[in-house]
């Protein structure tokens, strides 16, 4: 901060040496490095690692930026590929937010396939463009977000990559937000929290895109959008940091959960009002000034109570009460890929004021007061994880993520686990559901 205070003061980096830029990367890094701290805390170590990764890009972020700006104030013969690292640099906290997030929900001590395609998609995306892209020749300090500042050698190479990038990081929101919305009660808040917080990294992306459309045809000053985008950059690291830590502490009261998602929804929003916005307003755009104001005020309001009420809904539905789960035939929601979102383990209360174990509210489903007496004694270890899942409400998606195994491999074990527990298709409730019931009534046992 001081070296960046230092270049700027004489007159050199231009935006890179802003100081809302370079303080909200410096406050981003703290809030990161607090972050870590409490994961690790919590034993999430996993997710406390990645945040201390999240800390370190940030602050290396910074630290490229001194060196690119001190090189070319110098002309020194290693400016180019000083700005070229420089320019790489934003990338990697957009992938470390992300797998900080997802990790802050995993029970299972194994790398999900999702995190290593995140890593090596953006890996290569971040090495792709230190060596393709360079600055054009001259530039007056460090180049803007501005095409015309830069130069790529190889475009479709670059282009490839950068799509293989933008996917990536549309992966774990997809993956998460399923995982959410077909599990139940607590898992379903919590996952919910994790996805939004995903959600920061493609946002992220999609307003540098929207700044590149301000600068043309919005005219939008350069330098204004670039520092705009290092406090976008910082802010979603924040916000995607202080999201791992509310999940991993189970920290989903509705409230909570709201704020988070609602934070999540008005961003996109605004970034959709923004983006329209700065096309009707564009130098070229027949529209005057009144109709300009028109339509962007008649803009924000539907898309802006959309996002509202729609976030509003969506967070009620991650934190609703459990409800009784229906009674379905075999093969439906016994533990099949159908099953997994609709008729599931619905069956899990929050843990009673004295610490005890969950209860389940099963009247009227059929399970019978002793539907504990079957024993989980035989269950190997990764069952007993996909049942204590499952009796918390997680679908198979649900499971699959936080333990880290494929769905395929959560079904195969339900089926072994309703085999152990000898229980069999039909009766009144699905097995799911008894199966829940009897690892609740094995918790709630004295040890």
């Amino acid at each position: 901060m001081a070296a960046l205070a230092a270049l700027g003061a004489a007159g050199h980096g231009g935006f890179a040496t802003d100081p809302a830029g370079a303080l909200a990367l410096a406050g981003a890094a703290v809030a990161a490095a607090v972050a870590a701290s409490r994961l690790a805390r919590s034993g999430h170590r996993a997710a406390g690692r990645l945040a201390t990764g999240l800390a370190a890009s940030l602050l290396v972020y910074l630290g490229l930026a001194v060196l690119a700006v001190a090189t070319v104030a110098a002309d020194h013969r290693w400016a180019g590929p000083a700005v070229a690292a420089w320019n790489s640099a934003w990338i990697p906290p957009l992938a470390l937010l992300q797998l900080t997030a997802s990790a802050a929900v995993r029970t299972g001590a194994a790398t999900p396939r999702t995190h290593r395609y995140v890593v090596l998609a953006l890996g290569a995306a971040t090495l792709v463009n230190a060596l393709l892209t360079t600055a054009s020749e001259p530039f007056d300090g460090l180049p803007t977000i501005a095409g015309e500042s830069w130069r790529t050698a190889l475009a479709p190479v670059g282009a490839a990559v950068t799509l293989l990038g933008v996917a990536a990081l549309l992966l774990l929101p997809v993956t998460l937000w399923r995982a959410a919305l077909g599990s139940h009660h607590t898992v379903r808040a919590r996952l919910g929290v994790a996805a939004a917080a995903t959600t920061a990294a493609p946002l992220t992306v999609v307003f540098c895109l929207l700044l590149a459309i301000a600068r043309a045809p919005g005219d939008v000053e350069p330098s204004l959008g670039s520092v705009a985008f290092l406090v976008a950059l910082s802010g979603a690291a924040v916000f995607a940091a202080a999201c791992a830590v509310t999940a991993a502490r189970d920290a989903t009261e509705a409230r909570r959960v709201g704020t988070v998602v609602r934070a999540a929804g008005l961003a996109a929003a605004a970034l959709l009002v923004v983006g329209a916005g700065t096309l009707v307003a564009a130098p070229g755009s027949s529209l005057g000034p009144t109709s300009v104001a028109l339509v962007v005020s008649a803009l924000t309001v539907v898309v802006g109570g959309g996002a509202w009420a729609g976030t509003g809904r969506l967070a009620a539905l991650l934190t609703a009460a459990p409800t009784v789960p229906p009674v379905t035939p075999d093969g439906g929601a016994e533990g099949t890929e159908t099953g997994s979102a609709a008729g599931t383990a619905d069956v899990a209360e929050p843990a009673d004021p004295a610490g005890g174990a969950a209860s389940p509210e099963v009247s009227g489903t059929g399970v019978s007061a002793g539907a504990g007496a079957a024993s989980v004694g035989g269950l190997t270890a990764r069952e007993r994880e996909v049942l204590a899942a499952l009796a918390e409400g997680a679908s198979n998606a649900g499971i699959a993520a936080q333990l880290v195994v494929s769905e395929r491999t959560v079904d195969a074990h339900l089926r072994a686990i309703f085999v152990k527990l000898d229980l069999t298709p039909g009766g009144d409730t699905n097995r799911r559901v008894r199966a829940a019931r009897i690892w609740l009534e094995h918790a709630r046992q004295p040890r």
